[in-house]
């Protein structure tokens, strides 16, 4: 059995959640495709579909999505949050967590047409990006995050000092 005091334990805790936090890396694909063949995509690829849940999380992708060549405006890219189940709110597919973060561009969400289910992330401007809801059919490149690993600290062989 292996001794540790309390103040030791926690700071491992925090460290290994840190680490596995700030080791979360997006794939953007090349391909362009429909909003449910992209979650399949990411999924065949060992990826999770991306989610944005944070402030944080906007940033990551946002740089993730700068480097890009032909990123241009209005160029959307799948985050895989839908209102298909509901059509009153939006929902994670991959956690199925509603949406309490979202930057949406001014009078978004609007399902034009009653045909708009599906969340994209696009450059609104230069540097500037927001979020609209889009028809689940039309083609966009996508975004993937790695998987998370949850790091536990088990207690179990910690005699606590």
């Amino acid at each position: 059995m292996v001794k540790f005091d309390m103040n030791l334990m926690s700071f491992a805790c925090l460290f290994l959640f840190l680490i596995s936090v700030s080791a979360n890396k997006y794939v953007v694909p090349n391909q362009r495709v429909t909003f449910h063949e992209a979650h399949s995509r990411c999924r065949q690829y060992g990826l999770d579909p991306a989610e944005i849940l944070s402030e944080s999380d906007e940033k990551e992708i946002e740089q993730a999505l700068l480097p890009i060549k032909d990123l241009g405006t209005f160029n959307g890219f799948w985050i895989f949050a839908s209102n298909l189940a509901d059509t009153k709110s939006y929902y994670w597919l991959n956690s199925n967590l509603p949406l309490f973060y979202s930057t949406f561009y001014p009078g978004q969400p609007d399902n034009k047409g009653d045909k708009e289910h599906c969340l994209e992330i696009y450059q609104a401007t230069t540097g500037v990006f927001a979020w609209n809801d889009d028809s689940c059919d039309k083609k966009n490149r996508f975004i993937c995050q790695r998987k998370q690993k949850i790091n536990t600290c088990d207690d179990s062989r910690i005699e606590i000092l």
